[in-house]
């Protein structure tokens, strides 16, 4: 009877520790005995990260992640096209504000140059009316017998100018006198137009022009964000 109880309990020890070490070799992945014996299998399994087979929800992941990178580069191409749109229209805008300073500059270049010319014909009017109205009037009549009606109506309106300043009688009256009488009397008609007179504000027109293509070349160059 006792030797039963030790060959009994021997064999039991035996199962026991081949258990403990099939379990083992089971967990150490080095028999698969779990897979014919559901107790032996681990409550949470570990789960192989399979990078060639992704499981379903790496792959939810991955496409999420893709559409979020898609439409933040839709944004930034969107941005960048607006930028460029606006840097053209800078450059669109300041290339005509420097085409309009050329022809402003140019503007004022070209009346500055009328300016001095109508500046020098005033002083040479002044010169010739002094000089009219000291020569002998028959002298002065076959001297300005070849002139343009313009310009003896001119000297004949500055005579009388300088009369009037110094408080004397004129002799254009008595000048026109002496011409025949269709040159006579077509020079008196053209004394009856306005005279011509020189614009002063043109310049200050240019000026005003200049300052405020200035304003906006500096509105340009320094944009409101």
């Amino acid at each position: 009877m006792t030797e039963r109880k030790t060959v009994f309990l021997l064999i039991l020890t035996i199962f026991f520790f081949s258990g403990i070490f099939v379990f083992v070799l089971d967990n150490m992945g080095i028999t698969q005995v779990s897979s014919y014996i559901p107790f032996l299998a681990p409550k949470n399994p570990p789960v192989l990260e399979d990078k060639e087979n992704p499981s379903i929800v790496e792959k939810v992941s991955y496409n999420k992640w893709e559409e979020m990178l898609a439409e933040r580069e839709e944004k930034l191409a969107a941005k960048e096209v607006e930028f460029e749109q606006k840097i053209a229209g800078y450059k669109r805008d300041k290339k005509i504000l420097n085409e309009y300073a050329v022809s402003m500059l140019e503007e004022q270049k070209n009346f500055l140059m009328q300016k001095k010319d109508w500046e020098y014909r005033n002083k040479r009017i002044e010169d010739m009316a002094q000089k009219v109205a000291s020569m002998p009037p028959e002298k002065a009549k076959e001297m300005m017998e070849d002139w343009r009606d313009f310009d003896i109506i001119e000297v004949f309106r500055q005579m009388d100018k300088t009369a009037e300043l110094e408080g004397r009688q004129s002799i254009v009256s008595y000048l026109l006198t002496l011409f025949e009488p269709k040159r006579r009397a077509e020079i008196s008609r053209k004394m009856l137009l306005p005279p011509i007179e020189q614009n002063n504000n043109i310049d200050v027109d240019i000026e005003k022009k200049l300052e405020s293509m200035s304003e906006n070349n500096a509105a340009l160059l320094n944009p409101v964000q």
